[in-house]
């Protein structure tokens, strides 16, 4: 492969070249390969493409990864595909073996990907809702409420209830002791449940929430020990 647009290197073609390849490829519209990660805006900062297209001096058919970062790019073309798409892979590899976590501590994954062993997006994570917290009190024993998969192929991931020793704590959002110590309170003069007087106001209702909320913020942790980031 040949370097056509280069940030750390030099290219292997004339200005001139570069800059048709490079209109070329603007006006493509979708990749036919990607892999590409989201800033905290949903705004796409990092971009792994695979583009076809035709040679603007010869006519021949041509291949390009084109990588995308904050900092550089590098576009380099072949009028082999199988090459193409090799680079393609190594390059979305190479990436991946440096992902490492985010600002909030959770596993970087790819926001779009099409090469199979790298960790891919996850799917759409469920919140936990002020009705699994009153569950959660009502449940007998040591309750907690954790994150599985279900669904027909069993990666459909809920909120579920089971008692505390028999949930993996990599999965586990909250307990019930954590439920009522976020509420302040405690079983002391006998067992609360979401049916007690002092979840009838408004204010114990916004605070059933607030808890809600705070289990919530567990969920994305869960989710990276149930999708496992695969060993590159």
């Amino acid at each position: 492969m040949r370097n056509v647009i280069t940030t750390n290197s030099s290219p292997d073609v004339s200005d001139d070249y570069a800059e048709q390849v490079a209109q070329i490829i603007d006006q493509l519209g979708p990749a036919d390969r990607e892999t590409t990660i989201d800033d905290g805006d949903g705004q796409t900062d990092y971009g792994i493409r695979l583009y076809s297209y035709t040679a603007p001096d010869t006519g021949r058919a041509m291949w390009a990864v084109d990588y995308n970062d904050p900092a550089s790019r590098e576009l380099e073309e072949t009028d082999d595909e199988a090459e193409a798409n090799a680079r393609y892979e190594e390059l979305v590899r190479d990436a991946a073996a440096n992902l490492g976590t985010d600002r909030n501590g959770h596993s970087e994954r790819f926001t779009t990907t099409d090469v199979d062993g790298v960790p891919g997006p996850l799917p759409d994570l469920p919140a936990v809702t002020a009705a699994h917290v009153g569950q959660l009190l009502d449940a007998d024993g040591s309750p907690a409420l954790y994150l599985t998969l279900e669904g027909a192929d069993g990666d459909e991931p809920v909120v579920k209830i089971g008692q505390e020793h028999e949930v993996p704590a990599g999965q586990r959002l909250m307990t019930r002791a954590e439920a009522l110590a976020e509420l302040g309170l405690s079983d002391e003069q006998g067992r609360i449940t979401s049916e007690a007087d002092v979840f009838r106001s408004d204010l114990h209702a916004l605070m059933l929430l607030a808890v809600a909320d705070r289990a919530t913020q567990n969920v994305r942790g869960a989710a990276d020990v149930l999708f496992t980031i695969p060993t590159i």
